[in-house]
């Protein structure tokens, strides 16, 4: 229930030696508010909007002392769009910056004023640096939330983006709404967007109008419960980028061969399913590398490449918590020999960053980019793979090692909780992810069944040859 407002009005008054003389004067409960106007027809006009607001029983902000509903109608997608990004920005991580950035570029330019829009558009590309680059990163603004130094056709193109930006209010409607869905689903060329990318710009939508509504902007968020026709997405990793163990060992070997000092940062990748964050994080300190048997990492941080605009006071290497993960909180990974072999021969070979970091690159001993290490990977594909296996897209990305290393541990009978611990997964995620390979293991299921039900009914498998295939064989996870 809205507590009753005591709104009072006083006559317009003139004030001498001003530029603008005339003053409004009202009273919202105990808080007194003014307006000056150069003339008293421009004030009268101003004053009379405020006395027939009160008459129809408006609420009347405690900040403005004008009617709730005038801000409202004033405040754009534009402006809602970087308070919104400022109130983030401290917080996020540099990717997810890069991230939000990436849809609200399209959301604002979707939400232009259908009239406003038409008169001297800049340039598109203009318009999403001047988005990108400027107006939603908060490191180019001055202490006013003004655009620092910027070029003159990046002024132009902001000052231009406020004024044709449409109204936060015509959001709350669910056909703006789902016309602005069809919109953000779709590339600049007019084809589709890959699923993943029409679920981010939907999410960071729904946070913005969940921002609108903490402004008291919108009474509650109008996104929530609008349905649009449902697409098949497929999250699951193709398995024919995933390479085999006799792959993976073919590629390490040429790793090695194109750069020694990065065997090992591909070798952890695959043989510990790291992320390369996570690698590049790693530090002797972390291992426990014995003589002989198994060893273990201790995953303490991220360290994620993050480009210039986006990181942490101009840091790209700052490092963050595990994915996912609390700040402080670890993940313990079991090695096998093989890799404990390798790190071992790595350090005596190479040492370590200063501050005991097993993968550094240069004489500051500065993060392996990923500029580096891809390059260095597509040397290895080049030598380790045959034409076909190339064409296919086998092991395109040294993530893809990462993939391999889920593969090995599925088809080896690890149970998919302790995969998806080793991994930093959910095991909702990893079912997801790695779907083929849980279809490949259905036989050898059926098979364990059969054999269980044999003991007590000889009947059961009399004939039983594993039953028929229901999935796909997986990948080949053998030597």
């Amino acid at each position: 229930m809205i507590k009753a407002q005591d709104v009072q009005f006083w006559q317009i008054r003139k004030r001498a030696n001003r530029r603008k003389p005339w003053e409004v004067r009202w009273r919202v409960d105990s808080a007194q508010f003014s307006r000056s106007y150069l003339t008293k027809a421009l004030g009268e006009t101003y004053r009379a909007g405020l006395v027939a607001a009160a008459r129809e029983g408006a609420v009347f902000s405690s900040d403005t002392g004008e009617p709730v509903a005038w801000s409202q109608s004033a405040e754009t997608v534009y402006s809602l769009a970087r308070g919104f990004i400022a109130s983030r920005w401290v917080e996020a991580a540099g990717a997810t910056r890069a991230a939000l950035v990436r849809s609200l570029v399209p959301i604002i330019l979707a939400t232009l004023d259908t009239r406003a829009a038409k008169r001297r558009r800049p340039e598109e590309a203009v318009l999403r640096r001047a988005l990108a680059q400027y107006a939603l990163r908060p490191p180019a603004w001055d202490g006013g939330g003004e655009i620092g130094d910027a070029p003159d056709d990046i002024r132009a193109a902001l000052a231009w983006l406020a004024a044709s930006s449409g109204p936060v209010v015509g959001l709350d409607d669910r056909a703006t709404l789902r016309a602005l869905l069809e919109a953000l689903s779709l590339r600049l060329d007019g084809k589709r967007l890959a699923h993943a990318s029409i679920r981010a710009r939907r999410s960071t939508l729904h946070a913005l109008l969940d921002f609108a509504v903490e402004g008291k902007l919108l009474g509650d968020n109008p996104l929530t419960g609008v349905k649009t026709k449902r697409r098949r997405a497929n999250d699951a990793i193709d398995p024919r980028r995933v390479p085999s163990l006799r792959q993976a060992r073919a590629l390490l070997e040429a790793a090695s061969a194109a750069r020694g000092q990065l065997a090992a940062f591909f070798a952890v990748l695959y043989y510990a399913g790291t992320r390369p964050g996570e690698a590049r994080a790693l530090c002797v300190q972390d291992c426990t590398l014995p003589g002989q048997g198994w060893g273990s990492l201790l995953l303490a941080g991220n360290r994620p490449e993050v480009a210039a605009p986006w990181a942490e006071d101009g840091d790209r290497w700052a490092r963050r918590e595990l994915k996912h993960r609390a700040p402080g909180e670890v993940r313990p990974v079991p090695i096998p020999p093989v890799l404990v072999g390798i790190l071992r021969a790595h350090i005596d070979r190479y040492g370590t960053a200063p501050d005991g970091r097993l993968f550094w690159a240069g004489d500051d001993f500065a993060p392996v980019t990923g500029q580096t290490y891809r390059r260095v990977w597509g040397k290895a594909r080049t030598n380790a793979l045959s034409g076909s296996e190339r064409a296919s897209r086998l092991a395109e990305r040294p993530y893809d090692l990462r993939h391999g290393n889920a593969s090995l541990l599925l088809n080896s009978g690890v149970p998919a909780t302790e995969v998806a611990r080793r991994l930093g997964h959910s095991v909702q995620m990893l079912y997801t992810t790695y779907a083929h390979w849980f279809d490949g293991m259905e036989q050898a299921a059926n098979a364990a069944v059969d054999a269980a039900l044999a003991d007590g009914d000889a009947l059961t498998c009399e004939n039983s040859d594993g039953g028929p295939p229901a999935g796909q064989e997986g990948a080949d996870g053998g030597s």
